[in-house]
């Protein structure tokens, strides 16, 4: 993994490893768009806690493109609600955290998300050459505040109960302690922060 200065916070931090991300992805974006797979970024920062999933929208949708009839229409929204509900991650119980914020980041699931001097929406639906292509992506955020963060010690991840189409969750932490590198699947949904 590349270094990570940080500065401003976590959320730069976020954003820092996103912007590396990107900049690797706009090189080898067929090559990092997998159907199955998502990424997991997770950074603690004092009380906070911020997650953040990234993945193909076949993952959630099972199609890439704009919704195309009513049933598809349905499926989105009903997508969408789902993450930007509450249930997809469940932090220690005695850590007593709490989710403070969220935000969805897709042309397809959530119109005009896209930021003004934000180009990296991570919806790529938009081939190189200006045509449409049928990759698309999105990004969920998620902030959690928590009274005892130290106590912090796992996250379970509902991403294979709320969503069949992953297989695999590749995840990086950033951690008061140290980093921590994972790979969840439907069999282990728990990213285990401290032991």
């Amino acid at each position: 993994m590349s270094k990570v200065v940080k500065f401003g916070g976590a959320l730069a931090l976020v954003f820092g490893l996103t912007n590396m991300a990107v900049a690797a992805q706009d090189h080898t974006h067929h090559a990092a768009h997998v159907h199955g797979v998502g990424n997991l970024e997770v950074v603690q920062d004092g009380n906070t806690v911020f997650i953040a999933l990234e993945s193909p929208l076949y993952n959630v949708l099972g199609f890439e493109h704009a919704p195309k009839t009513d049933a598809q229409r349905v499926l989105a929204r009903r997508v969408s609600n789902l993450l930007k509900a509450n249930g997809l991650f469940s932090l220690t119980r005695d850590a007593q955290c709490r989710r403070s914020s969220h935000k969805l980041v897709s042309e397809v699931l959530n119109p005009h998300t896209h930021e003004k001097g934000h180009d990296h929406s991570h919806d790529h639906s938009h081939s190189h050459n200006g045509t449409h292509s049928e990759h698309a992506d999105f990004r969920a955020e998620y902030e959690f505040e928590c009274r005892k963060p130290e106590l912090l010690t796992d996250i379970l991840v509902r991403v294979f109960q709320q969503f069949s189409g992953f297989t695999e969750l590749h995840v990086q932490a950033v951690l008061p302690s140290g980093q921590v590198g994972a790979t969840l699947t439907p069999n282990q949904t728990t990213l285990v922060l401290k032991k």
